[in-house]
């Protein structure tokens, strides 16, 4: 086990010290954004979304309620709206997956 581990913090170390990434890093979705079209629906969308990324959107009611759409994968866009009787959207954003 002493072995494995000496032999994982060198390889760790020559990948830092010649340069070489430990891990690879992904674009995140970009040109993203969620707006109101009413005080209890929202919308959003993403512009570009890498391939393996994803986002989702996402509200927050007055009653304290919150609500995500499913993961997306593409640039199609989504909405949500808040369900219960007298509840408003008070906040609303786009989260990605990285």
């Amino acid at each position: 086990m002493r072995v494995r581990s000496a032999l994982a913090s060198l390889g760790l170390g020559a990948a830092l010290t010649v340069g070489m990434p430990v891990m690879s890093a992904q674009a995140a979705p970009s040109g993203c954004s969620s707006w109101q079209t009413s005080p209890t629906f929202a919308y959003g969308v993403c512009n570009q979304v890498p391939a393996g990324d994803a986002w989702r959107l996402g509200i927050r009611c007055s009653d304290g309620d919150y609500d995500w759409s499913a993961w997306k994968t593409t640039t199609q866009r989504t909405s949500l709206r808040c369900n219960n009787s007298g509840a408003v959207i008070t906040h609303h954003w786009i989260d990605p997956a990285n």
